[in-house]
């Protein structure tokens, strides 16, 4: 508190230039503060916590959130904003940072009105497989493919070898139930 008030400048210009805009400072400020309040979303304990109740606190961390966010009608933005202040290891960061932004901005007006409403209430959870064990996030060295089955009204997903297994999609294994996978048609 000593040191701030030596500064040469006002501390609170520099915590709005800091955020970006007083509109970003103030709804961090609030969000953080709602977040920091509610003992829903207390950090106590977390870092003794075994595996495997670490995952079971965050996925009822994930779900107390969702619930907070219906409770207090908050926007999308505010959301964001309160997922990013509980601060866990989330297993949905995939959902919320790449599933249902890749389906907001490449699926078809049919596909949206079908899969958002589902993803924004976790009814599915998905996560977003791209990367591949030989190509990284190689996209145009791609082995997996999807071919369209008219038959079935759908594509069959297929990666021929090892190396196009895909790798790393958070959530794949543990929370996920739909996946926005990348291939090749």
């Amino acid at each position: 508190a000593d040191e701030r008030k030596k500064a040469g400048f006002d501390v609170n210009e520099m915590k709005i230039v800091w955020a970006g805009s007083r509109h970003n400072f103030e709804l961090s400020d609030r969000i953080s503060k709602l977040v920091a309040n509610d003992p829903g979303f207390s950090k106590e304990g977390r870092t003794m916590l075994p595996r495997k109740e670490l995952f079971k606190n965050t996925l009822r961390k994930a779900a107390y959130a969702w619930k907070r966010i219906i409770e207090l009608r908050l926007s999308e933005e505010e959301a964001a904003k309160l997922r990013h202040f509980v601060d866990e290891p989330a297993f949905t960061d995939l959902h919320w940072g790449m599933f249902i932004p890749a389906i907001k901005g490449q699926g078809t007006d049919e596909q949206q009105k079908k899969w958002l409403p589902l993803a924004y209430k976790m009814q599915i959870i998905g996560c977003y497989a791209q990367t591949e064990l030989g190509h990284g996030s190689n996209v145009q060295g791609l082995e997996t493919t999807a071919t369209f089955d008219p038959q079935t009204d759908e594509f069959v997903i297929h990666s021929p070898t090892l190396t196009s297994s895909k790798w790393w999609p958070g959530g794949l294994g543990k929370v996920s139930t739909h996946a926005v996978v990348y291939a090749r048609l």
